[in-house]
């Protein structure tokens, strides 16, 4: 070889060794950035048949199942059915395990009924290269996620606006719902302004022979409006489902219209309804949250209803901005399921469309069926109305329902409950609430 040849062979030699290095150098970067692959959680195999079987996954206290909702664990393991197989003791991953079905065992954790097991039945199959007498009863199977172990301190702002704002969507630990933050201040461009400035205008100003009438609607101040701190309120009304869990854990008797003590057939995921205010009450008080109020409820539904702004001599401006239901000022009987939209009954909380959610995120605060709220029915402040019932001894009731026309859907209108009183009158179903400090 001559000297030539051997000078560009060491040549090539080192720039692929260096292009080697440098790659290998950032592979380790990237493993070594933010997170990391980690097993969330495992189920053992306890049968194999012709490629099929079952696995067990079993719920501990603090596990990853534990303390959540049998409709969120369905959820979580139908959303990738095609889970990992893995071979005990290095957790060698050597093929899948493919859902077919899933059942939730329930059992007694201290006084409360909460799932202890997941029992799922599906099919197997290895990994290209991998023999098929692998799958036997003692393999594991799993999910992947990522685990957050370091945080670069030059990614938070310097100023934490952004660290300390409250999360937009939680699950409340006890049942497992889904809330959404109906936060003070109002939105603009996806920025909240006036955060600490819980202002909210209630009502409606046109009618004044109409329980719901404002007469501080036109000229909003701060003498006229409310003030809401921010608040968590159900993204979907309970549920026969979620209502017959409380029943069973707490040995409360079921609503007299439940044949033999149970819910409808195919009507789990529909909202209970009939209840007295006492069952929303009790409910609330199992789930450790509490029924909102007509002005909570309302603000969920609508918004703030105005607009604030600072002028020249540091005061503030408000100006109205009504809205008539949660997704607008025009009806759409595809987004509100009252007697115009034809249903003659109630539908899944799950089927009503995204479109008709509140400005908050809410779905279904149009129709369905009415909602408690903790609010005694009186007259607006500085309303005197010549007709209609009202006393404390009665509860505003909101949101209109299937039977009901799209004017008593309004997010503004109001209905009562508690005649002859509060245990009896079975008039509405519910959503909850949880307060939260600024």
């Amino acid at each position: 070889m001559s000297r030539t040849r051997v000078i560009i062979f060491i040549s090539f030699c080192l720039l692929f060794l260096f292009s080697e290095t440098g790659t290998s150098q950032e592979e380790k970067e990237t493993q070594s950035s933010d997170t990391r692959k980690t097993v969330l959680w495992t189920g053992e195999v306890l049968s194999v048949y012709r490629n099929k079987g079952k696995a067990k996954i079993k719920i501990g206290r603090n596990s990853y199942f534990s303390e959540r909702s049998e409709e969120e664990i369905r959820g979580i393991l139908g959303e990738k059915p095609n889970l990992p197989l893995f071979r005990k003791p290095k957790m060698e991953e050597i093929g899948t395990f493919q859902i077919e079905n899933i059942e939730v065992e329930f059992g007694k954790v201290g006084k409360l009924t909460k799932p202890v097991s997941i029992e799922l039945r599906g099919s197997f199959s290895v990994a290209e290269g991998k023999p098929a007498r692998l799958i036997s009863v003692g393999l594991l199977i799993g999910a992947y996620g990522e685990e957050t172990f370091y945080q670069d301190p030059s990614r938070f702002d310097a100023t934490d606006v952004v660290r300390n704002r409250l999360a937009k969507v939680i699950l409340h630990p006890k049942d497992g719902k889904e809330m959404v933050l109906v936060h003070t201040g109002y939105e603009s461009n996806g920025k909240i302004l006036y955060e600490h400035m819980g202002y909210f205008l209630y009502g409606q100003g046109s009618d004044p022979g109409d329980d719901s009438y404002n007469p501080k609607f036109g000229v909003p101040d701060r003498s006229s409006l409310e003030e809401i701190s921010s608040f968590y309120i159900d993204k979907y009304e309970v549920t026969n489902k979620e209502y017959n869990k409380f029943l069973k854990e707490s040995g409360t008797p079921p609503p007299p219209h439940w044949e033999n003590g149970n819910f409808p057939r195919g009507k789990e995921y529909h909202p209970v309804t009939n209840l007295t205010y006492r069952e929303a009450e009790a409910y609330s008080k199992w789930a450790g949250k509490k029924i909102p109020s007509e002005w909570q409820w309302e603000k969920a539904a609508r918004g703030t209803g105005l607009v604030w702004r600072l002028l020249k001599d540091e005061s503030y401006e408000f100006i109205s901005q009504p809205q008539d239901y949660p997704f607008g000022n025009e009806f759409d009987s595809a987004l509100c399921n009252t007697r115009e939209s034809g249903s003659k009954g109630t539908v899944s909380v799950f089927e009503l469309p995204s479109k008709g959610q509140s400005p908050y995120g809410a779905i279904g605060m149009c129709g369905n069926v009415a909602e408690w709220t903790s609010s005694p029915y009186i007259p607006y402040p500085g309303h005197r109305p010549n007709t209609g019932r009202f006393g404390k001894h009665l509860k505003v009731i909101r949101g209109g329902s299937y039977s009901g026309t799209k004017e008593e859907a309004k997010v503004y209108a109001r209905d009562f409950g508690g005649i002859p009183n509060l245990l009896n009158d079975r008039k509405a179903g519910l959503r909850l609430i949880t307060e939260v400090k600024n």
